[in-house]
């Protein structure tokens, strides 16, 4: 067939299809009205027989007038497309687009759920109830906080030592990764035509330039506040009357960062510029400051 010679109708509606590269289902020609309203995990439509792809946009349809009664309970932004969870708890449903356009779940159709960080699960969501599990970001604080006050006394007291000199000195950089890089929100599905559906969104990030583990733990714990509140929704909407269970810390730094955070080194500072003080008088030796700033520093 010509660019320029008239094509056949849309096989669904009877529609006009556009003249360059036209959606087919079977062979045959399909609008970009009918086949824009396909929510389909990749390829599914493709494989589909021409009857299948007609019962499919009926059920869209009807699918569609969830949206006359949906009211959002909860959103949450996942991924770098900005897929939108929207969660009605009062009903029931599921939607992930923010205009409610595309396939909207009833809650039953969950068949389990797990949000992870990288490959280590936080919740677990099934029949048998809600799995709050353990972090290892606690742990990795713990063990990281010395290396940080370290770093950042040293920046303090290169910034002390060189107050009133001109130093255009690079400002030092502590390489730390993070313990974790995204969290994945994963949800298994007894559906006719969804069986899976993922998505990530970053986890917070360390600033390395300029290093706070306080920082980082906030804001990881408002993350974690909103991944909870996601994990509660989903649970509330697929399985209102499975229990909630809390894994027990398994380690020290779990249980002691429920209501602290690392020391930031204030007091060592303080001390640094006590013994800088008694080296400017005379009163002790520059040999004798440099050894005790290195005590003091723990290097």
């Amino acid at each position: 067939m010509g660019l320029f010679e008239k094509r056949e109708p849309c096989a669904i509606c009877g529609g006009k299809v556009k003249a360059l590269l036209p959606w087919t289902v079977d062979g045959r020609l399909v609008c970009n009205n009918c086949y824009g309203q396909v929510d389909l995990p990749g390829g599914t439509a493709e494989n589909m027989s021409f009857e299948e792809f007609r019962q499919y946009l009926a059920f869209r349809k009807e699918n569609a007038m969830l949206k006359n009664r949906f009211q959002v309970s909860l959103e949450v932004d996942f991924g770098w497309f900005d897929t939108k969870f929207l969660i009605d708890t009062h009903n029931c449903l599921l939607c992930m687009d923010k205009n409610l356009d595309k396939t909207i779940f009833e809650g039953r159709h969950i068949k389990s759920f797990v949000i992870r960080e990288d490959a280590s699960p936080l919740f677990e969501g099934s029949a048998a109830g809600l799995i709050c599990h353990n972090s290892s970001v606690a742990d990795w604080a713990m063990a990281v906080a010395p290396q940080i006050n370290q770093y950042r006394l040293q920046r303090e007291m290169q910034d002390y030592l060189n107050r009133g000199y001109n130093n255009n000195s690079s400002t030092p950089y502590i390489d730390i990764p993070e313990p974790f890089k995204e969290f994945i929100v994963e949800i298994q599905f007894e559906h006719p035509y969804w069986t899976f559906f993922s998505a990530d969104m970053n986890g917070p990030e360390f600033n390395n330039s300029a290093p706070d583990i306080n920082n980082y733990l906030s804001c990881y714990r408002q993350d974690v506040q909103l991944m909870k509140q996601f994990a509660t929704a989903l649970r509330d909407i697929a399985f209102p009357n499975a229990p909630i269970q809390q894994d027990t810390p398994t380690s020290q730094a779990a249980a002691y960062y429920g209501g602290n955070t690392p020391a930031t080194g204030g007091d060592t500072v303080e001390e640094i510029r006590r013994f800088k003080a008694l080296m400017d008088q005379g009163i002790i030796t520059e040999e004798e400051f440099a050894a005790k700033k290195t005590q003091l520093l723990g290097i």
